[in-house]
């Protein structure tokens, strides 16, 4: 009787227990990785067979769902992977990291994340570009070199100064007034060879985005576009080398693991141009030497599944000597470390602390004339942000950071004691910004989405400083100085601040048809100073001050974005309109180097830019490709009291970067046996130039006279570039294989001019203009991975 008394209850406790479990719901959070790279795949999908629930991965990769516990089968799918199955035995909260093999296994993909293929429809943001890597390596570049930079000036709203010139335009914007980041930490110059070449190792790099309207609050200090590049992290499951030789570089790149938590990456790149600058007609090009090298480091340390700790560093060097006495050399350093802690599986903190120098030195040699110029800026900056999903259609983003600046804008010294030049130096100069932010994505409805955020900066300009006061009602100058006051170290010299709030629209008509709109203000407190047409050695950086306001920018920006043939043919229509405030414009004759007074050398300009960008893509089939044409404006005033201090009488005139037509087209051909074409094709208008319009007479010899800044034009601009590559490999799954690129640059020979020269011959003025690149450049080039 005991028994069956004993044995009823035991039937009856394990029913009451199996009712209590089949009603309890356990978390299960299930971490998406690429196989290859480690890196989280947002976006991913969950799929529980059993009970038909699942789930999508958030920007950390992170699925996570509350089911009843049991014995599970999951299917982890993403776009451009292969689909991954799991046995999942959830019997308690349970976390389980999984990986997916990228469907195409090619290590010289370094970009291979998953992309959807209407994120140009889904996404909140506009005006973005995304690079693909592979691509780059088989495009046709000068002299056989990939180069991120040059890819991105194919794209609509993005321009240079000129054939060779350094740094990038966006929508109007000055070349200063674009924010680079590699791996969180800024490049304060972002060429080899006084800009042929950008100075980043593409075979380093995962990652190139650039956002050319109103981006992320998330990023501040500067007006006109985000460049951000991230170097990718070291192979955990063996050892590879890569690399490439063209007709003026050597690059290698290994990576790998050194621990089974610890991965190393390590990258180098070295230039020998000479002996090709010999083969140039132009004596100042066949007599000037150059060379440069670059190199990356990145450690990856994951001790478990919730931290994650790098360290990366970059440096590079530059020396060049044209004809004569002269040698220029400048140097790039970045150090970054960075800790990101998942806090739940929701939230997570980024840790970050940077440092970015940038130094310049020219070195005379002529006999008793000897000397060293040199100039710099560092930058240190530490920051925190944290990232949290409050559910699957609602982001928010909060952070701080804190900025000190360090800057000197010039130094002269004897290079001997035979050398007749003086000493000079002029105060250097030191800054603090500080910044907070908070930014949201949230999914409204399906087919609405907004992104908000408010960024508020804080800018100081520190002692020791000395500040001059002028006299009132008179220009600015030497002659009308009234006094000076010398701030201490560490005292606040002058001091700015103001919100910056973003806005994004993203409202979808249909499946394949999306408008988007966007509106945002920037502030910027650098300014580099520079009266060329392109960035120079001899540029140099300085802070805001009280006669220097920070650069403000606002813009506002709509866009119609449809796809075709399955999202196979992507056509976008952008429309932007921005507006600038205190800008700098130098005065004719404004001497800018060693000048301790520099504010009497500038002035404050308004600027305008509007413009609209035409884009259409193809992106699958044998054939793919992209045209992209922009019209555009870029326009500039100095209005000011005083008449001596107006340019063109105070009416907007074309800002020497003013492009108004540009044309971009991009093609692929794939071909049989692993054989590819590409083409590129450009033409802009050319860049506005001054000319003399006459000449006048002084002490009886002939003057020539310029009285309008930039009314006229350098000639237009056109190129036809072609490639060839061969991939040797017999499968996609092959490890060790090779690409072949041999290219045609400037296939037509055009010889497009950069600048038009004047001179005096004979009584009379004579013009002539200079080519970089006035023939056609063959190019071979190899990359090799195993």
């Amino acid at each position: 009787m005991k028994l069956r008394l004993l044995l009823i209850c035991f039937v009856c406790l394990y029913s009451f227990h199996s009712s209590v479990m089949a009603q309890q719901r356990l978390r299960l959070s299930i971490i998406v990785r690429d196989g290859i790279t480690r890196k989280p795949i947002s976006g991913a999908s969950l799929f529980i067979a059993e009970t038909k629930l699942g789930g999508r991965a958030d920007s950390a990769g992170v699925i996570s769902i509350t089911h009843p516990p049991g014995v599970l089968t999951a299917y982890v799918s993403a776009v451009g992977y292969f689909r991954g199955r799991e046995t999942v035995v959830l019997d308690f909260n349970k976390r389980v990291e999984y990986y997916l093999q990228p469907r195409s296994t090619d290590l010289d993909e370094v970009d291979v994340r998953a992309i959807r293929k209407d994120k140009n429809i889904k996404d909140v943001q506009m005006g973005q570009i995304q690079l693909s890597m592979p691509e780059l390596k088989r495009m046709p570049v000068v002299l056989g070199e990939p180069d991120i930079l040059k890819a991105l000036s194919l794209q609509a709203g993005v321009t240079t100064a000129g054939e060779g010139a350094g740094g990038f335009n966006v929508r109007g914007g000055r070349a200063d007034q674009n924010l680079v980041l590699v791996d969180g930490a800024p490049l304060f110059n972002t060429s080899h060879l006084l800009g042929f070449y950008t100075n980043i190792n593409p075979d380093m790099v995962q990652d190139v985005s650039l956002s050319k309207g109103a981006f992320s609050a998330q990023y501040g200090g500067r007006v006109s576009s985000l460049l951000l590049m991230s170097t990718r992290n070291g192979n955990k499951d063996g050892w590879r080398v890569s690399g490439g030789v063209s007709p003026v570089s050597v690059r290698a790149v290994v990576d790998g693991p050194i621990t089974k938590k610890l991965t190393l990456l390590a990258g180098g790149r070295i230039a020998f141009p000479n002996y090709l600058l010999q083969l140039f007609p132009t004596t100042s090009v066949k007599n000037s030497r150059a060379f440069f090298y670059d190199g990356n480091l990145k450690l990856t340390y994951t001790p478990d599944e919730r931290n994650t700790i790098s360290l990366s560093a970059y440096r590079s060097q530059d020396n060049f000597r044209f004809p004569g006495d002269t040698l220029y050399g400048w140097q790039s350093n970045v150090l970054a470390g960075r800790w990101s802690y998942l806090i739940r599986p929701n939230m997570q903190l980024n840790l970050a602390a940077l440092y970015s120098g940038y130094y310049l030195n020219v070195d005379g040699v002529t006999p008793n004339l000897g000397f060293r110029f040199t100039s710099h800026i560092e930058q240190r900056e530490g920051k925190a942000d944290v990232f949290y999903t409050i559910a699957k259609k609602h982001k928010v983003q909060v952070g701080v950071n804190g900025i000190l600046y360090g800057i000197q804008t010039g130094a002269i010294q004897p290079a001997d004691n035979q050398s007749s030049i003086n000493p000079k130096q002029v105060s250097p100069e030191r800054g603090r910004e500080l910044g907070a932010y908070v930014n949201t994505e949230w999914e409204l409805i399906p087919t609405v989405t907004l992104m908000a955020g408010l960024r508020y900066s804080a800018f100081a300009l520190l002692g020791p400083q000395t500040v001059y006061g002028y006299a009132e009602n008179a220009p600015v100058s030497p002659e009308t100085v009234t006094d000076s006051v010398l701030y201490r170290s560490g005292q606040v010299a002058q001091a700015y601040g103001g919100f910056e709030p973003r806005l994004a629209l993203r409202v979808q008509l249909g499946k394949h048809t999306a408008i988007k709109a966007s509106a945002g203000r920037t502030r910027q407190y650098l300014n580099l100073i520079s009266n060329t047409t392109a960035i120079t050695p001899l540029d140099f950086w300085k802070l805001s001050d009280r006669y220097q306001h920070p650069q403000i920018a606002d813009q506002v920006s709509l866009g119609v974005f449809q796809n075709f043939l399955d999202n196979g043919l992507e056509l976008s229509v952008e429309g932007y309109y921005k507006r600038l405030q205190n800008q700098i414009e130098y005065r004719y004759g404004a001497n800018l180097i060693l000048n301790p007074k520099l504010e009497t050398a500038l002035v404050q300009a308004a600027g305008k830019a509007y413009g609209v960008e035409l884009g259409l893509s193809k992106t699958s089939g044998r054939l793919t490709g992209q045209l992209n044409y922009t019209y555009a404006r870029s326009l500039i005033a100095v209005q000011t009291a005083f008449d001596a201090l107006r340019i063109n009488g105070g009416a907007y005139y074309p800002a020497y970067i003013d492009r108004p037509h540009t044309v971009n087209v991009q093609a692929r051909w794939s071909m049989s046996h692993n054989w590819s074409f590409s083409s590129n094709f450009v033409y802009y208008t050319g860049v506005p130039a001054t000319y003399p319009d006459g000449q006048y007479t002084y002490n009886g010899e002939p003057v020539q006279d310029y009285s309008r800044r930039n009314a006229d034009r350098i000639p237009d601009y056109h190129r036809l570039d072609v490639a060839f590559s061969k991939d040797t490999r017999f499968n996609k799954a092959q490890k060790r294989y090779g690409i072949w690129t041999l290219g045609i640059y400037n296939l037509y020979a055009h010889k497009n001019p950069y600048s038009i020269y004047f001179t005096r011959f004979n009584q009379r003025t004579e013009s002539y203009r200079l080519s970089v690149f006035g023939t056609m450049i063959p190019s071979i080039a190899y990359n090799f991975f195993f």
